[in-house]
């Protein structure tokens, strides 16, 4: 199969490798261009060019793929499929019916549920024990299109957000090499979604990262493992803003803590006082600040006896 692979972040490079090493290397990678990152603002390379580069696949950067003298170009490929993973780009009509198959997605949740941006972060932040990774057809509606096959997955009680995208950007390239099996020998069956049953995950911003120490220890733990390593979750302690890297959930015989205060701090920890039960940090970064222990924490900050995180 003549197939072009859309892809821009590093989530969509565990595909392109699996693609490639799988008997289906790509006839074009579409990436988006290069772009300036951090506060120099300096130019960086598209992780996905970089990866296709080293695959030694021919790539291009587009600024807009729906632009005529680019739809012309893969026109010309004559192209089977359109295998699209972490692309970042709405595609339009023109170019979905481009490909002879038309285009299919890898999507990290088992859709319907969690349609859009974040699903990853807020599989975690609603506390399910299970996710996975979807392959559909690409339809206008977002992440609406016919099911071709998923892949579950559980979710580990301590993993974060970053440990299970890495594990789903794996996954993705599995699910891709069994989707386009099916493709090629002419027996892909694709289910429609049941929208009724639809959910959402928008994209997470920095302020829904802060902290309300006034909810159960379970909730500030699963924002924690969500919210890591981005955008962070944050609280402050006095004037200064702290990202929590990590913790564990530790009950509360007592129950007499304020939210937010801290009962006890040391090497094994801190541990802060919630709505319910406590929650004992293990590893924080100051602002701008290095990731760090709690007790390197402990050891160079002052904590006075009645702090409190808030």
């Amino acid at each position: 199969m003549r197939i072009v692979f859309f892809g821009s972040s590093d989530f969509a490079i565990p595909s392109l490798k699996a693609l490639t090493e799988g008997g289906f290397r790509p006839t074009l990678v579409v990436t988006k261009p290069d772009a300036p990152r951090g506060r120099g603002r300096k130019i960086y390379d598209s992780e996905v060019k970089l990866a296709a580069q080293e695959l030694g696949l021919p790539f291009a950067q587009p600024q807009d793929p729906h632009d005529p003298a680019f739809l012309q170009q893969l026109s010309a490929l004559q192209p089977d499929l359109g295998v699209v993973v972490s692309y970042g780009v709405i595609l339009q009509p023109a170019l979905l019916g481009l490909p002879k198959h038309g285009m299919i997605n890898a999507h990290a949740s088992l859709l319907p549920r969690l349609r859009g941006a974040a699903p990853i972060q807020r599989a975690i932040r609603a506390g399910d024990a299970e996710t996975g990774v979807t392959i559909m057809r690409i339809v206008e509606q977002l992440d609406a299109g016919d099911i071709l096959l998923a892949k579950p997955t559980p979710i580990d009680p301590r993993e974060n957000s970053g440990a299970l995208r890495e594990r789903l950007a794996e996954l993705s390239g599995v699910a891709l090499i069994e989707a386009l099996q099916r493709i090629q020998a002419g027996t892909a069956k694709y289910t429609p979604q049941d929208h009724a049953k639809a959910t959402y995950a928008p994209k997470v911003e920095k302020e829904h990262g802060v902290i309300d120490w006034k909810l159960p220890a379970v909730e500030v733990d699963r924002l924690v493992r969500a919210m890591t390593p981005k955008p962070g979750a944050q609280t402050r302690l006095g004037n200064k803003r702290f990202i929590v890297m990590e913790g564990t959930v530790e009950q509360d015989l007592y129950g007499m803590g304020i939210p937010g205060g801290l009962q006890s701090s040391g090497e094994e920890g801190i541990r802060v006082c919630t709505g319910k039960d406590l929650y004992r940090i293990t590893r924080i970064k100051p602002d701008n600040g290095r990731n760090m222990t709690a007790g390197e924490f402990v050891r160079g900050h002052h904590i006075a006896p009645d702090a409190r995180f808030g």
